[in-house]
């Protein structure tokens, strides 16, 4: 959300044993696990979205994924899911050339299919490091990731993050699946939007996590034109592996902070304030906040100018809970301000979409055509009010969500990148009650596969413009300013910001 006013990753012989035992072993119930599993991610790329299905002849609990992000399936580079030792495998008419990786206390995950391996044979690998590229060898109809998990031999069924991915559709484009396994370092899977004007001249910036093992905040401040700096760096050390990171006036000085929320058992939250030319060393604002996979946002729910912090459970019981900003730490742990909203599946925002200054909470379903819904829940400054149906055809599928002003009337709207081959970008205005047009087209060509979209006023006029990150070998930013009505076209501001496997706002 932006508020221009502050009021907004054996051998041979013994594996087809164990795959066969384990073909057996799936007429019946899998045992409870004695060994907690690794915190399994995605087997493809961070960033990248897949969609998956287990059809009726698969064996025991895997799943089929292909690209659903306009990419290509074949040759797209598998990943280890977590870390442990790789070994190579071959069954021509079966599984074809695949990869059992052993991650210890009787978990292994299987990759079949490939068409060349990446490591070689017994390598232990990292978990987000490249193990083969898919393919379709033995017996497949095309190139895809057939991923499974197993423990002792014995397929369970997939969870990625700690979150169960049954039950499982029966069909491609039913549900989908976008990578956060970067190594070790995902950043936040869901980055609809945060206001990124860190030195408080009322443009928003842009800024860089490089995570890994430096750990270091780079930012670029806007002129009005372009991004000035290229190795700037704000802060030497914050945003750890695993941390969703993101940023928001904490303190309400009128200058954006950034925050990380680390996840896992210890759940801490830490803020970084600006000084309008630096972040200060990180210090922890929460000790209890958005656990294990619950996903992280922010935004001013209560109307105060300060940036609170909130959590979707993102499960079956698609709670959300919100601990309120006092301007030098987050207060409250357990403070549910809604019951069920963006479950599992579905990609949740904050926005403030009745321009009454209090941020509210958004979800996009992101099914088919035919269930691309877009909830609201509004704030009343102490709780989420019941769900609303605001629009009934908006960000299908494989399509990236972000929630802005983008005409400039105090109301945040939403915005949909198909960041595929068409490269379009879609839009639809809030009208305080409901978003307004369905086909509306506001450029005709922003954000190319592997691109990372954003919004922000990075030109100060009131109104939020898009931004992509083109990553890859480039490291360009392009921005298309808003007219109020459309994006102007692509102009390059930035040639070298934001590299393949940093985190950038």
């Amino acid at each position: 959300m932006f508020r221009h006013s502050r009021t907004p990753a054996r051998r041979a012989l013994v594996a087809l044993l164990t795959l066969a035992a384990a073909v057996l072993a799936a007429v019946v119930a899998p045992p409870s696990p004695a060994f907690a599993a690794p915190n399994f991610k995605a087997p493809f790329p961070c960033g990248q979205r897949w969609t998956y299905d287990h059809h009726s002849a698969e064996v025991r609990q895997a799943l089929d994924f292909v690209r659903a992000d306009g990419g290509t399936t074949g040759g797209t580079p598998q990943v280890a899911s977590a870390a442990g030792v790789a070994r190579h495998y071959s069954q021509p008419s079966g599984a074809g050339n695949y990869i059992v990786i052993d991650h210890g206390g009787g978990w292994t995950t299987y990759h079949f299919h490939l068409s060349a391996y990446s490591v070689p044979n017994g390598a232990y690998v990292q978990q987000g490091q490249q193990i083969g590229i898919t393919g379709s060898t033995g017996n497949s109809s095309g190139p895809h990731v057939h991923y499974e998990q197993l423990y002792n031999g014995v397929g369970q069924t997939i969870a990625i993050n700690g979150v169960s991915l049954a039950p499982y559709p029966a069909q491609y484009n039913q549900k989908y699946l976008v990578s956060d396994n970067c190594g070790g370092s995902s950043g936040g899977r869901y980055l609809a939007g945060s206001p990124t004007d860190f030195t408080g001249d009322g443009r928003d910036d842009i800024v860089a996590f490089t995570r890994g093992s430096f750990n270091d905040v780079y930012v670029s401040p806007s002129t009005g034109s372009s991004f000035a700096g290229t190795s700037v760096k704000w802060n030497d050390f914050f945003g750890l592996n695993d941390e969703t990171l993101l940023s928001g006036d904490f303190n309400g000085d009128g200058r954006d902070d950034i925050v990380a929320f680390t996840h896992g058992s210890l759940a801490d939250v830490y803020v970084a304030l600006s000084n309008g030319s630096s972040f200060a060393g990180a210090t922890k604002w929460h000790d209890w906040f958005a656990p294990n996979a619950e996903v992280a946002a922010v935004g001013d729910v209560n109307g105060d100018g300060r940036d609170d912090i909130v959590a979707f459970t993102h499960d079956g019981a698609g709670d959300v809970y919100v601990a309120l900003s006092a301007g030098s730490s987050f207060t409250g742990t357990a403070l549910k301000w809604h019951e069920y909203f963006s479950i599992a599946g579905e990609y949740p925002a904050l926005g403030d979409v009745n321009g009454d200054g209090r941020d509210d909470i958004i979800t996009f379903t992101q099914g088919p055509a035919t269930a691309s819904d877009v909830i609201v829940a509004l704030s009343t400054g102490s709780s989420f009010g019941a769900p609303q149906t605001w629009h009934d055809l908006f960000a299908v599928g494989t399509e990236q969500p972000r929630v802005g002003d983008i005409n400039g009337d105090g109301r945040d709207d939403i915005v949909t990148f198909t960041c595929n081959a068409d490269a379009d970008v879609y839009a639809a205005v809030s009208t305080g009650t409901s978003f307004a047009g369905t086909t509306v087209k506001w450029n005709d060509f922003f954000c190319l596969p592997g691109e990372f979209p954003y919004l922000g006023d990075y030109d100060g006029d009131g109104r939020d413009d898009v931004i992509a990150f083109t990553k890859g070998s480039l490291n360009d930013v392009y921005v298309g300013l808003s007219t109020g009505t459309a994006f102007g076209g692509g102009v390059k501001w930035h040639d070298f910001f934001g590299l393949p496997n940093e985190t950038t706002l």
